[in-house]
């Protein structure tokens, strides 16, 4: 505790006492059925309020109907949400934790729905990201959204929610009014600096006339929008102190990004290996603006960090959502100075913001449990024989496997053939821009094998007659894959290599004139690129995906373009590997057919896919009671799926099924 004592340290945030300094901060967790939060996403709160987590800003709430971001956004505006909304209230306050809802109106960004409503925005103005074209509000749509924000912040008090936000920040709408280079209304609500700023202080204006004195308002806005026409801090600055002189805000939330262009976007929830705490000087800068408390988040994933963030006077609450999604537990750990057991985030974002793209619930690749905390309580909760469990592979299938199993009391053998665990995270870690992602994830998995009871054996291969002499009541075959070699002639050139030989301990020599070919869209291909360029390579990138880093999350994808383009790396996409004939490479267009032969090149390197490793579970999966197949090894595909299948396979062993008699 002494260690964070500014951390931990109470604070008023206009009306609300928070027992500590950090936050979750808005996120969507897509527990959202026709508008109204469910019972999932309670239980994913609660597990955050239990983890001693100080403050939680629910997710996005629109204000208006116009206002829905997607078909999983909280309607704020509908008083059927105060069941709801009292619900999460009531369990949240039963561990101290204090929540507020975000207000919302996204404007021109309109992500998706079941039928795309007209957008609404100050001007005709696109959104580029989504190719939205927007219609410019009349006078009286302008003061039905102002009186949405009023209602929706009257039914968050009345449902007994501690205080509201107020979204500004990303480029949705109240950010939309008061930047020049999307408002060129000419009334009241545009032009001047003081017009454009109008419709922002009306909107708190009309919340402190619904909510009355006693509550908490604050906004959330962006510091710099990360995009070439969008706000920068200069601007927040001026912003902040007109506001503040003009209306009262209790609190005011520091972000950074804007969702309308590409650059901009990365910026919502940015990736590793995006700097952490990068946004903190400017949490100062708009706290001295200010005056009042400011919120600040971005890649703080470590409470040391957060500590020193509140020491500085950076900031006086520190947003720390995917931290919490990783880690619920991660406050409460950190007070009892328990921080070797704290799970770091990977910054991968595959399944918290990447469900959200895909219209799935919140995930995490690290924490296969969260978003689904009402699901998977009953099965972890059941009574369980203590089985004898040989898990053969130590990647992250087979690590998520053993550990969890000796979470569950089994008695647990952890054996893989090499001298070293991680599988594919090895590989990984020797990518450029997927070093942080594997180093934390391996680091994370050591320091949970150290406080285990998992007995571990390195470079054994294992065999069925060693599995027939263990005599064990599970065996988990976790071995997972091997490159992909295409079918085409050529392939056995010595100057044809694989990603993963590049990426091993000892690749062979490459020539200056390298064509890398890309067959899924993911990230080997394109950090082979980028591995091979900043080494000084003349590098083509060879893709068969309709463009580059396709299958990657949005916000990643953004910052390997940026790399690629900066680093001048020849990008190719719709086109595959067809071989190598007489010295001359083939490659085939996937539309039109046309075939090139590319002569001058050096090297070709691999990324085609992979195969599972099929063979142990053929061998041994009669000779145990439970005999599983998970990971890469069932069918190769992403971390995301080797966790869960290591997470649920491990929970499903020894329970005790109780059968009910009528």
């Amino acid at each position: 505790m002494a260690q964070f004592k500014h951390l931990f340290e109470k604070i008023t945030i206009g009306t609300t006492e928070l027992k500590n300094r950090i936050l979750s901060t808005a996120h969507q967790t897509n527990h959202v059925a026709n508008g109204i939060p469910t019972s999932e996403m309670t239980a994913y709160h609660v597990a955050r309020a239990k983890g001693g987590v100080g403050l939680i800003v629910l997710e996005a709430a629109a204000v208006h109907p116009s206002g829905m971001l997607t078909t999983h956004t909280i309607a704020g505006y509908d008083d059927r949400v105060i069941p709801a909304y009292s619900e999460i209230a009531e369990q949240l306050h039963k561990y101290g934790t204090k929540v507020f809802a975000q207000l919302f109106h996204g404007g021109r960004e309109v992500v998706s729905s079941d039928y795309r409503n007209a957008a609404w925005a100050p001007s005709a103005e696109p959104s580029l990201r989504f190719g939205a074209m927007p219609r410019p509000m009349s006078l009286e749509e302008i003061e039905q959204v102002i009186d949405g924000f009023a209602l929706s912040a009257k039914l968050a008090r009345e449902a007994g929610l501690d205080g509201v936000e107020i979204c500004c920040s990303h480029g949705y709408l109240p950010a939309q009014f008061w930047s020049s280079h999307i408002n060129h209304r000419t009334d009241q609500y545009g032009g001047s600096f003081e017009n454009r700023m109008r419709f922002i202080i009306e909107v708190l204006e009309r919340v402190w006339q619904a909510v009355g004195e006693d509550y908490t308002v604050g906004i959330r806005m962006s510091s710099d929008e990360m995009t070439m026409d969008g706000t920068t801090i200069v601007d927040a600055v001026n912003i902040v102190e007109y506001l503040v002189d003009q209306v009262r805000v209790d609190f005011i939330n520091v972000t950074a990004g804007d969702s309308s262009t590409y650059a901009g976007s990365t910026h919502i929830a940015p990736p590793s290996p995006v700097k952490h705490a990068y946004l903190s000087p400017h949490g100062f800068k708009i706290r001295m603006a200010g005056a009042v408390p400011v919120f600040i988040g971005s890649r703080i994933i470590d409470p040391v960090e957060a500590e020193q963030i509140v020491a500085s006077g950076k900031a006086d609450v520190v947003g720390m959502t995917r931290a919490l999604i990783v880690d619920p537990e991660m406050p409460n750990k950190a007070m009892k100075g328990e921080l070797h057991s704290i799970d770091a985030c990977l910054g991968c974002l595959q399944a918290c913001i990447g469900h959200y793209h895909k219209g799935l619930t919140i995930g995490c690749v690290q924490n296969p449990t969260a978003g689904k905390e009402a699901e998977l309580q009953p099965l972890i909760q059941q009574s369980r024989t203590r089985q004898r469990v040989i898990v053969v592979g130590a990647g992250p299938a087979g690590l998520q496997a053993a550990l969890t199993a000796d979470a569950q009391g089994h008695e647990v053998t952890l054996v893989d053939q090499s001298e070293a665990i991680g599988g594919l995270l090895r590989t990984m870690r020797r990518a450029p821009m997927r070093q942080e992602l594997a180093e934390t994830m391996l680091d994370n998995y050591s320091r949970k094998l150290s406080q285990s009871n998992v007995n571990i054996e390195l470079g054994r291969k294992i065999s069925r007659d060693d599995l027939l002499e263990l005599k064990p009541d599970a065996i988990i075959c976790a071995v997972g894959s091997r490159p992909y070699l295409p079918h085409v002639e050529g392939i056995d050139d010595s100057r044809v290599m694989t990603v993963d030989h590049l990426f091993s301990g000892n690749p062979r020599a490459v020539g200056h004139r390298v064509l890398v070919f890309d067959f899924a869209g993911d990230w080997p291909g394109v950090e082979a690129a980028i591995f091979l360029a900043e080494k000084g390579h003349d590098v083509t990138l060879i893709s068969a995906k309709l463009h580059i880093g396709q299958e990657v999350h949005q916000y990643l994808r953004n910052e390997y373009l940026k790399k690629l383009y900066q680093l001048k790396v020849h990008l190719r996409p719709h086109y595959d590997f067809g071989g190598i004939r007489n010295g001359r490479v083939i490659i085939r267009h996937l539309f039109s057919h046309d075939t090139e032969m590319v002569e001058e090149w050096d090297t070709v390197v691999l990324s085609q896919g992979r195969v599972p490793n099929i063979e142990l579970y053929e061998q041994v999966k009669d000779i145990a009671p439970v005999v599983r197949q998970i990971g890469d090894c069932l069918a190769p595909r992403t971390i995301e799926e080797a966790t869960y299948e290591g997470m649920i396979s491990a929970l499903h062993l020894g329970v005790i099924r109780t059968e009910m008699h009528i």
